[in-house]
């Protein structure tokens, strides 16, 4: 009877051993191609956010200008929190529409968006820090309580808040540049000349600057106002003015950090993935792949607040409602809460009373 087994080759084996097959030379990473989801998605759900942007954000000005007043401290900060979303919605026209069409975005153009973009999501972290701070209660001792929520003091300090959102979005265009690859209409971190081709802690550098003003100090506040709040939330009755204003900072604020806190994470990962070990290639792959699609949802954000407002205060709503008739002269009919519209610090003694 013949025998069917071979006997083994030598050679054989040794091709087959040869090499490690887990971490062979010869694989090959594969970068997460964002064509689908910047061609596909992005215009129309960008031209979307602008469009209801566009309106609402409009409303909120209107009604904060002509018709709720910037007599309080905490309407002047939320007037400069709606500004902060228009300068990020102004440029989601553009990036839907170089998407769509594969256009290629010149230097100038890329450093303008970038520009308005940063200023604007730095602007709403810090506004949104500001308005937390001021509408969180017992933080201030009675004598700076004053003075902090005076008007010409928030008007300076919005002026401030307004610097340090350019100053720390310079960094950030000494190395975007346009860039005539595949993808010709994003504006992409390069690396200067000047510096090292191995040296990538300018890049890490950007990314924790990026992680301290847009997530961690946003953070912080919110904790610390979170906690004073619970402390005090005893002494507020139901339906209080100032308990129904806490809850709407604390909503935008919390909502802003639920859009754009996974981008953040995500970004900080895969800038420092080898200290993750996150830098082979599945892991490359799904970091890339997570800032994406994060970057997209966060993008989102600079409609919400108005609607926010509108939906958690019922003040707001009628001023809104006032703006939408044609009769926009016509006075606003008076609250049912005699202290609805009354300066916060007044609030705070009668409360305290």
């Amino acid at each position: 009877m013949a025998n069917d087994t071979l006997a083994p080759d030598e050679d054989y084996y040794d091709i087959l051993i040869e090499g490690d097959l887990n971490n062979s030379d010869t694989e090959q990473c594969h970068q997460y191609d964002a064509t689908a989801l910047l061609a596909h998605v992005v215009p129309q759900l960008y031209a979307t956010v602008f469009l209801v942007g566009f309106v609402d954000n409009s409303l909120a000005v209107l009604a904060l200008v002509k018709h709720k007043g910037l007599g309080h401290v905490e309407n002047i900060y939320l007037l400069n929190l709606v500004l902060s979303n228009w300068c990020f919605l102004l440029t989601l026209p553009f990036w839907a529409h170089a998407a769509s069409n594969g256009g290629s975005l010149g230097h100038p153009m890329c450093l303008i968006l970038v520009t308005l973009g940063s200023v604007g999501l730095h602007g709403e972290a810090f506004f949104s820090a500001l308005l937390s701070l001021q509408s969180c209660p017992g933080l201030f001792q009675s004598s700076f309580s004053s003075a902090a929520r005076t008007v010409p003091c928030g008007i300076i300090t919005s002026v401030l808040a307004w610097g340090m959102a350019i100053l720390v979005t310079w960094p950030e265009l000494l190395f975007h540049k346009s860039w005539g690859g595949t993808q010709q209409y994003q504006c992409l971190l390069r690396r200067p000349h000047l510096l090292p081709g191995e040296d990538a802690s300018w890049e890490r550098s950007l990314t924790l600057k990026m992680n301290i003003v847009v997530l961690l100090v946003p953070l912080l506040v919110f904790t610390v106002c979170f906690v004073l709040f619970m402390r005090t939330r005893k002494t507020l009755r139901s339906g209080d003015r100032k308990k129904d204003l806490v809850k709407l900072v604390f909503t935008i604020m919390g909502v802003f950090l639920l859009m754009w806190g996974p981008y953040n994470v995500a970004l900080f990962l895969s800038a420092f993935k080898k200290s993750f070990s996150l830098h082979d290639c599945r892991g490359s792959y799904s970091l890339d792949r997570s800032v994406q699609v994060t970057r997209v949802i966060a993008s989102t954000h600079c409609c919400l607040n108005p609607l926010l407002c509108m939906l958690l205060d019922e003040a707001f709503r009628k001023h809104l409602c006032c703006c939408c008739h044609l009769g926009g002269d016509t006075p606003l009919p008076p609250a049912a809460d005699p202290a609805h519209d009354r300066p916060w610090e007044e609030l705070q003694r009668s409360t305290s009373m």
